[in-house]
């Protein structure tokens, strides 16, 4: 667990101190001695300070108004403790540690621009605080939600547009920010999955932790996190406007290899980031991959951390389920985790080799009428040769690697992803060579 920030115990029980920091710890302080799940900083229009308002789970604890100058101060200090860039625009997340005592606190920061001024939100993240297992109101939105939101419908500061999608855990919508006039996707525990499943939830805050933890171009960007009053949780991300790689794969099966190993090369750098930062993705697939064009050129988005592995610290309050539960999509999975064994980065590997193998040939190497005998083939059998429809065989060296990847020991595969780069990088010159020169060795 990273170091926490160490809090004063405070001897006034009011929120109105001198300065930043007074009221930053006795806001943290009101999360330790009165279990308040979340706290909202909203700019008072016309200058006139913030409104502070901490609440526990539906229960407003505190409304107060703190004088010109000291809301936008405390803010500032709860940004420097997350490691957030106040001269950043747009939205920012990131999260605090704090320690009061022998208690520590785990808080997900939330700073925004409004045309009244700044504005911040905190949500408590771990069971002490009661944010997975409450059911917290929305600073604007109090009234219960139907299952599927309707066009119009105001969510905070948010108002839908439409509906994206539909997903095994939620709903995605497409909504603007009416502040911003800036359009966004939002994704919505479905209320059958959250009074159904009770580690749905730990799921979205596991999503959402990932998220502000990790900060990469090609990997989808989670702007804001909250919940409805039923207690079911919200993502809303960066809306995204072209088409995973699953869609393009059902309108015209196997692509060209070079296409299929630059794509395949920013997702390995999506995952590099992840891995850096303590996250194995353990979803790799293709539903999970988007590709946009941008400025003619396209470019990928990793999406979908909800069942993603968190460092040490995250993992143990926003555990996987009950022992031996596998998480991640058969297709694709690595056969340690198809057996509910630890996993790592080699896993995001192997189910990159399988969306690399699926890519070129037009096929996943593993079938099956269920999931166990997919997974059981994961973990049995080798993969069938590699060959693409595009041009027939592939060069001798492309399908070692993909083995490689593809090989049912961790310990086999590559230690690490930049050396899945370096590989990539080293068959797109294979690749590029023109006639009989393209299968000489690399």
């Amino acid at each position: 667990m990273s170091q926490a920030t160490q809090v004063s115990t405070p001897s006034a029980t009011v929120l109105v101190a001198a300065n930043a920091v007074d009221v930053a710890d006795l806001v943290l302080y009101s999360v330790a001695t009165q279990h308040a799940t979340a706290i909202w900083f909203e700019p008072v229009p016309g200058g006139e300070g913030h409104k502070l308002t901490i609440n526990k789970g539906k229960r407003c604890l505190v409304s107060t108004e703190l004088k010109t100058g000291l809301g936008d101060a405390v803010l500032a200090r709860f940004a420097l403790l997350a490691r957030l860039d106040l001269l950043a625009p747009g939205v920012q997340n990131g999260r605090v540690k704090a320690k009061i005592d022998e208690l520590e606190i785990d808080l997900l920061v939330t700073i925004r621009f409004t045309e009244s001024g700044l504005s911040g939100e905190l949500r408590v993240l771990n069971e002490f605080g009661g944010e997975l297992d409450s059911s917290v109101t929305a600073p604007v939105d109090g009234h219960s939600y139907p299952d599927v939101l309707k066009p119009g419908t105001s969510v905070g500061p948010y108002r839908v547009i439409c509906v994206l999608g539909r997903g095994g855990m939620g709903m995605v919508y497409k909504v603007e920010h009416t502040l911003l006039r800036k359009e966004f996707a939002m994704k919505v525990l479905l209320k059958d999955v959250h009074l159904g499943d009770p580690d749905a939830a730990r799921r979205f805050v596991r999503e959402a932790r990932a998220a502000a933890r990790v900060k990469h171009d090609s990997i989808v960007d989670v702007s804001d996190f909250g919940s409805f009053s039923d207690g079911r949780h919200y993502l809303v991300m960066q809306l995204l406007s072209g088409n995973s790689i699953e869609d393009i794969m059902d309108r015209r099966g196997a692509i060209e290899p070079l296409r299929a190993l630059a794509l395949m090369r920013e997702v390995a750098s999506a995952l590099a980031a992840a891995h850096a930062a303590g996250i194995v993705h353990r979803d790799v697939s293709p539903s999970n991959i988007f590709v946009d064009v941008v400025d003619g050129e396209e470019r990928v988005k990793v999406v979908d951390f909800g069942a993603a592995s968190l460092p040490d610290a995250d993992q143990k309050d926003v555990p996987d389920g009950p022992p031996g539960m596998v998480v991640g999509t058969p297709y694709y999975m690595a056969p340690e985790q198809a057996q509910a064994l630890p996993t790592d980065s080699r896993s995001d590997m192997y189910s990159f080799g399988v969306v690399l193998y699926e890519l070129v040939s037009g096929r996943v190497p593993f079938e099956g009428e269920t999931a166990r005998d997919i997974v059981m083939k994961h973990i049995l059998e080798a993969p069938p040769p590699l060959w693409t429809p595009e041009g027939g065989d592939v060069p001798e060296e492309l399908w070692l690697v993909i083995q490689k990847m593809l090989a049912k020991k961790p310990e086999d595969r590559y230690s690490t992803t930049d050396a899945v780069i370096a590989e990539l990088d080293r068959m797109t010159t294979l690749l590029q060579r023109k006639g009989w020169r393209r299968w000489l060795p690399a």
